[in-house]
Formats: C-alpha cells, structure tokens, sequence
C-alpha cells in the first residue's frame, strides 16, 4: 500500500520536476500583453478545443496544438474483505487544430486528437459554419451543446457520462451578448430494437448572463444512450424506449472566487438495465479561488446514483500553476465511496477510492 503510494506521488512529482527544469527561465506571472490569463490553460471541452497558441499559417488558415501528460494513481478498498486493489495510469495526448476561415461568414474547424494509452487517432470534430448576423448554423462531427462539464480538475467529474459527440447540426441564436439559443440534431449511435438505421435525435439548450456575477444554462437531450457513455452498449446500442436527459448550471463569481454547479440526470429508467443502475445522475459542486499570482485552488463535492463504477459520493482538492505562458500543472486529490453492489475492480465489490493525478498541459 504505501509504496503504491510513494511510486504516484514519485510520477507526480517527476513532472514537476521535468517542467521546473525545463521552463523555470521563463516563468513569469500570469499577465501578459497587459491581459489575465487564466491559471488553468482550459476549464470545459469547448475551451480545451480552443486550446493552444495560434499560428497564422495564411490569411484564412490557422493551426494550433496541446499536449498533456496525465498521471491517475487510485487505491481501492473493498467491501467483501480487507484487501486493496491499485488502479495506475500514465497517458499521453495530442491535439492538433485548424480553423480555416476563407470568408467572414463561413469558417470550418477541425480538431485531430491521438490517445497514446488506446493507441487510437481519430477526428474528434471536424464541422463547418456559416454566419448570418445573430444567427450560426453548424454542421458536421461535433459535440452537440449538451451539459457544460465545467471543472477545474485533471479527474473530471462523473456527469461526464452525458456528453455527446455524432454527426449533426447545431442552429443558434444569440440576440445579445447575455442571452444564447440553441437546437440541434443529431445522428444517435442508439436505435430502436428491431430496426437497421440509427435514430436521429435532437435537443436544445438556452444559456443566459441576467446578471453580471453569474451565468445559468439549462439543455435537454432527446436520448441518454446516444452519448458516449454507451449505456446500451452491451445491448448491441439497441433501445426498447428514449430516455430523455436534462442538464442544467450555474456559474457565480465574486471578487477571487468562483463558484459552480452542474447536474446531469435520466429522465426515465432504461428498461434494459439493472433496477440499481437504469436511471443515470450526478452532480457536480466546485468553488475556485484564484489568488494574485500564477496559482489557483478548487474544492470539489460531487455525487452519482446508478452510474456503475462510479463513486456514491467523492470530494476533493486541486491546484493549478501557470508555470509559463502556454504550459500549466496541476494536481489533484479525491476521496470517494461507492453505493453497494454497484461497483467492482479486480472482481472485487468496492467501498471507497483515493485519487491522486497530475496533469502537464503544453500549448504549442
């Protein structure tokens, strides 16, 4: 046990050490050019996709790319006897991304992603979009405006499981810069049993600013199985019924704090599953502080039900540092405890989890 313990917090630290070695010339604070930048390079999938330092190849093409290294080290305790199991990961990833914009109301942008850990390359959206005034119309692979997962941790939060991402259009609306609208369609990787073609599924999402310290959002998704949890997975993808999904957030700021709240949740049970795991939600709690200076720190309180291998109930800590202008570190701890009979690692029932991971972003 506690040299599992020692080899994560060694791994850890061994990033640390790499990136002082390497940039600690030009470490500065987080201002630059007369602007705050974030501690944290990115927050949310949509900053992640907008993520690295852009590079002006022509007029109307622009590259820009991020590595990160991500350290998981997990010790597990079980409720069938005393034992310990240990979960260790060590992943490497790479983005690539380019924004073609050859008009001003039509740009295109492609985001290319290569997991070392599944060995896997693929095209994580590649979508075109055209403007017309308040209004913008998106088409391709994309992920559908469905939950915002907003999290200041390397360990994302179990509401993740609703994120959605197939071949669709987004139309959106945005009368002023408080208020945006959004519907959109999809084709769903779920299909009803006995038929051959995928379903289409759609949804919508409203986002607003009413007041300057906050943003609120709320989303609606016509079928939980089309995300990329895969819940009907082991079904072959196939459905008896929709389950419907609704999402919702809040984000609310004052002075160096910030505070965020998130849930995802099934609006029905998936007759094709378990009574203790058919009905999907998670919640997600996080306050940050952001001091003068490169750092940053985030508590977070979260909980799931009938979200296998998920914890019942996790809480924890993170801290970010800006060690340069396009590298950042951080480093989390979490402590979770999983609901009965709903989880297993190693064929074992388990009982509570503590998480250490680090994460170097580099933005190129």
């Amino acid at each position: 046990m506690l040299s599992g313990w020692i080899k994560a917090h060694c791994l850890v630290a061994s990033i640390a050490t790499l990136v002082l070695t390497d940039c600690a010339r030009a470490a500065d604070a987080v201002i630059h050019d007369g602007v705050e930048e974030k501690v944290r390079i990115y927050k949310t999938r949509e900053e992640r996709r907008d993520a690295g330092l852009k590079h002006e190849i022509t007029d109307w093409l622009t590259l820009s790319g991020l590595v990160e290294l991500e350290q998981e080290f997990q010790r597990f305790s079980h409720n069938d006897d005393s034992s310990h199991s240990h979960n260790d990961d060590f992943t490497k990833t790479l983005q690539i991304g380019a924004l073609l914009e050859p008009l001003s109301w039509m740009k295109a942008e492609l985001i290319y992603e290569w997991d070392d850990e599944a060995n896997r390359h693929t095209l994580d959206e590649g979508f075109a979009s055209l403007e017309a005034g308040d209004v913008e119309l998106e088409a391709g692979r994309l992920y559908v405006p469905f939950g915002v997962y907003f999290s200041h941790f390397v360990t994302g939060p179990v509401l993740e499981f609703g994120e959605t991402r197939d071949k669709g259009a987004i139309l959106s609306w945005g009368p002023d810069d408080r208020l945006d609208l959004a519907a959109f369609a999809y084709r769903g990787r779920a299909r009803k049993a006995g038929s051959g073609d995928k379903d289409w599924g759609w949804g919508f999402s409203a986002e607003g600013s009413p007041f300057e310290f906050g943003s609120f959002g709320i989303s609606y998704l016509s079928d939980l199985a089309d995300s990329q949890e895969g819940f009907l997975s082991d079904e072959g993808d196939r459905y008896e019924s929709r389950i419907a999904a609704w999402s919702a957030y809040a984000i609310l700021g004052y002075d160096r704090f910030e505070l965020t709240a998130e849930v995802v949740r099934a609006l029905d049970s998936f007759r094709e599953l378990d009574p203790d795991r058919d009905e999907p939600r998670a919640w997600n709690v996080e306050l940050g502080f952001y001091p003068a200076g490169n750092f940053e720190w985030a508590l977070r309180v979260e909980g799931s039900s009938d979200v296998e291998d998920a914890p019942r109930l996790q809480a924890g800590v993170s801290v970010a540092w800006r060690i340069t202008r396009n590298a950042s570190l951080t480093l989390d701890y979490l402590r979770g405890t999983y609901k009965r009979g709903l989880s297993e690692h190693n064929d074992h029932e388990l009982d509570k989890v503590h998480t250490v991971a680090g994460q170097l972003s580099l933005e190129f």
